[in-house]
């Protein structure tokens, strides 16, 4: 699989789902240089089957490709691929030749000159994207896993197992910061809190890292939200698109039963120390056991 190097870097903004990158994303999409569209979800997905179209150096190749891709469901809820002639009139050697083309293609389309993705999907594969683009920055936005436990059984596709939603954030955010370890300079790790409650300073903050200008536009992100963020996925990100509420920070304090808070944090009581949220320590109670049981037994999703 060959490396893209080229000189106007992409950047990947990841995190457990429901974590808040999409408020992020539409902060660094109003950017004035660049674009962030609607998570794509393809590129982890056609890394491995790339190779079984031949070579995408011949036009007919990238355009079988392209057209499957274009057929992705998050692509077409994004209308990430709209003018296939103008990405297949880049210069395509390879997989990552062409996923740039399509990215490009989108943000020049919005007189953008830059840009990034936001896939959640993609926070245990940050080394496929690295793969792909070696000089990419990729940008780990963390919440405290109570907070997004809660978020997640309040929609119909989320789990409403408390012990699942605790390994799969626990995994989701060690194994992107292991693999950030490794990265060094071409990773920053930022809280979804700092976010809130800090917002202008911790986007100086994420645009020194992307080598970027700060803009005043991202902290009017919210005026036009709605437009950036495709019909059908509205009713997951009414609060995506408002602006910073400090009221929706820690609601597992009084939101989340003493049993179930428990339960999180024996499973992801170090990853919550390892990114600085609050541990309560508690000892398992009768009520945090007979909860197991029924989550082992009753309510396994």
């Amino acid at each position: 699989m060959e490396q893209y190097r080229n000189q106007s870097t992409p950047f990947f903004v990841v995190g457990a789902q429901r974590s808040g990158t999409t408020m992020l994303r539409l902060m660094l999409n109003s950017h004035p240089k660049l674009s962030v569209p609607h998570e794509s979800g393809f590129i982890t997905v056609f890394y491995g089957k790339s190779a079984s179209y031949g070579d995408l150096s011949h036009k007919e190749n990238a355009a079988k490709l392209l057209k499957d891709i274009s057929e992705y469901h998050f692509v077409k809820r994004g209308g990430l691929v709209r003018d296939m002639n103008a990405i297949l009139s880049y210069p395509i050697a390879g997989y990552a030749d062409l996923v740039n083309a399509i990215f490009t293609v989108c943000a020049n389309s919005k007189g953008k000159s830059r840009w990034g993705d936001k896939t959640p999907g993609y926070t245990p594969d940050i080394d496929i994207l690295w793969k792909l683009f070696p000089c990419c920055r990729i940008v780990h936005l963390v919440r405290d896993g109570r907070d997004m436990a809660i978020s997640r059984q309040s929609i119909t596709w989320g789990s409403g197992s408390i012990p699942r939603l605790a390994e799969d954030w626990r995994w989701k955010t060690i194994i992107a910061h292991k693999v950030g370890s490794v990265l060094g300079e071409q990773y920053l790790e930022v809280r979804y809190e700092d976010l809130v409650l800090q917002t202008e300073n911790t986007l100086r903050s994420i645009c020194a890292f992307l080598q970027e200008d700060f803009h005043r536009d991202m902290l009017d992100y919210h005026l036009t939200a709605e437009s950036e963020v495709p019909t059908d996925s509205l009713q997951w990100h009414r609060t995506s698109v408002k602006a910073p509420d400090s009221s929706k920070l820690y609601l597992w304090k009084h939101k989340m039963s003493l049993s179930d808070r428990i339960i999180f944090e024996q499973i992801a009581g170090e990853a919550l120390e390892l990114f600085g949220y609050e541990r309560e320590n508690h000892s398992s109670t009768l009520g945090s056991r007979l909860k197991n049981l029924y989550y082992a037994t009753l309510k396994r999703w």
